[in-house]
């Protein structure tokens, strides 16, 4: 019998696609993963992933293993939540996930402030772009721009953020114009096109509908470097585009809620309304709204 540690390493495969993308998600390295999966192919006498067109995935014991590897998982999952709600400590790992822009611009400069006020806390703050699952504990906390829908999770929204268009100073020499207008031709710096549908692109698709996408990017960190390194115009929060060589330009704001979300079970125990007051409490400064703390 393969126990819990060894189909964790199973499940992340299966989910990533590749043995890379479960080691990064796993927080291990990629010929660790390999070895669990080799061994677990091993014990079971039958491999239960196979490599094929470039990813990995389920052979027929594989699939039968799957069921109940995801059961394990939710029990796995309960069990930490039973613990937690017994625990009204104010101690105890948190892991915070946000958009990178909020984490690093706007909460991480206040870390050391939380750290000296709550030593019994250790608040890990993972700036990323996925959305992480909260059902299976990627993380406590997480702040997104799209708020959820499942029953199991609590919500709150805690700040109304502004995008507006920016154009680093090399770029308008380049193109000039009367004052800060936004131009209807003007270069973009834009996603990529998978993510077509996100707020931002179909903004500039609006406001810019003769412009030419010159960089397509996947983060809002990689749109202010292109933005900055002169490629075009793009659209960025305030917080993001704080840099004195950046020009805001001229056009009507784009306003997206900001959500800060929990798993149902864990809002009552001390460390996660400790973070979450503090979490309230940075984003004051973008925007925030609502009463610190209160879920």
């Amino acid at each position: 019998m393969a126990d819990w540690d060894d189909l964790r390493f199973f499940l992340a495969v299966h989910r990533a696609g590749s043995l890379t993308a479960a080691a990064r998600a796993l927080g291990c390295s990629q010929p660790t993963v390999g070895r669990r999966i080799a061994a677990l192919a091993r014990r079971h006498g039958a491999a239960l992933l196979e490599a094929r067109g470039g990813r990995w995935a389920l052979t027929g014991v594989g699939r039968k293993v799957l069921v109940r590897a995801e059961r394990m998982e939710r029990e796995a999952a309960a069990i930490a939540r039973d613990v937690d709600r017994l625990d009204e400590r104010p101690q105890g790992a948190v892991r915070v996930s946000a958009p990178e822009g909020v984490g690093l611009f706007v909460i991480a400069p206040r870390l050391p402030a939380f750290e000296r006020a709550h030593a019994g806390i250790e608040l890990l703050l993972a700036g990323e772009s996925p959305v992480v699952d909260l059902l299976r504990r990627e993380a406590d906390l997480a702040i997104r721009f799209v708020r959820p829908r499942q029953h199991e999770l609590v919500v709150r929204r805690i700040a109304r953020v502004p995008f507006q268009p920016y154009a680093a100073a090399g770029y308008l020499a380049r193109r000039p114009r009367d004052g800060d207008a936004l131009l209807p031709g003007d270069d973009l710096v834009d996603y990529h096109e998978d993510l077509a549908g996100a707020p931002e692109s179909v903004w500039l698709r609006r406001h810019v509908p003769e412009g030419r996408v010159r960089v397509r990017v996947r983060t809002a960190l990689a749109i202010r470097a292109g933005v900055a390194a002169g490629a075009g115009v793009g659209l960025l929060s305030p917080y993001v585009a704080a840099d004195p060589d950046l020009r805001r330009l001229a056009a009507p704001a784009l306003v997206r809620d900001l959500f800060l979300v929990t798993h149902r079970a864990l809002r009552r125990t001390a460390r996660i309304q400790i973070v979450s007051r503090f979490v309230v409490e940075c984003l004051k400064a973008i925007g925030g709204e609502g009463r610190p703390g209160a879920w």
